[in-house]
């Protein structure tokens, strides 16, 4: 059953809600940032008042059990290096997809997969999920890496049409994970 965003750990890392007081860290850290914007369907922000007014919109919306938007925070530091968010969810059929992003000066730390797995877990063991499907860029091998190492599987490439500001096509590649098969968890 859907509870909201709840806060969670992993070893280096909290999972909680957003707050406006992480506009700085997220528009530093990566929604301006063209690099961590390459292969994501949300495009670069101008400036950190377009980050606020993002972030006051996902806030309001904790309000709702079934919206799962997540600040990544170093525990050390105490920044926020990235986000993680399930949209199109379908309780009926216990599925849900999941898009996570990384601070770029962060890369290749292991992030993105530490946080994933926790995620992962908790979806499909405190949740009930029973599919939770997630798609990259296919020029983007490390995110399919990363999605992998979590223990999801590839499924096929397809064409992924953004309806949004940019109306952008992409290839990419699909990859699902599926309670009990094959899994960490």
């Amino acid at each position: 059953m859907l509870s909201g965003t709840v806060q969670m750990e992993t070893e280096r890392f909290i999972l909680r809600e957003f707050q406006m007081s992480d506009a700085h860290d997220m528009y530093s850290n990566w929604l301006s940032d063209k690099d961590s914007a390459k292969y994501n369907a949300w495009r670069v922000h101008s400036s950190i008042d377009e980050t606020k007014e993002y972030l006051s919109e996902w806030i309001g919306f904790y309000k709702k059990k079934d919206y799962l938007h997540w600040a990544v925070v170093d525990k050390e530091t105490k920044e926020v290096i990235g986000s993680v968010t399930v949209s199109n969810i379908k309780k009926w059929k216990r599925y849900c997809e999941i898009g996570y992003t990384v601070a770029k000066k962060l890369w290749n730390k292991g992030i993105a997969t530490e946080v994933l797995i926790c995620i992962l877990h908790y979806l499909t063991q405190e949740v009930g999920f029973e599919k939770i499907c997630a798609i990259h860029d296919i020029r983007n091998q490390a995110s399919g890496k990363v999605m992998k190492k979590a223990g999801m599987k590839f499924v096929k490439d397809k064409t992924q049409i953004f309806l949004n500001s940019s109306n952008l096509i992409m290839k990419c590649s699909l990859y699902e994970f599926t309670k009990g098969v094959g899994t960490h968890l």
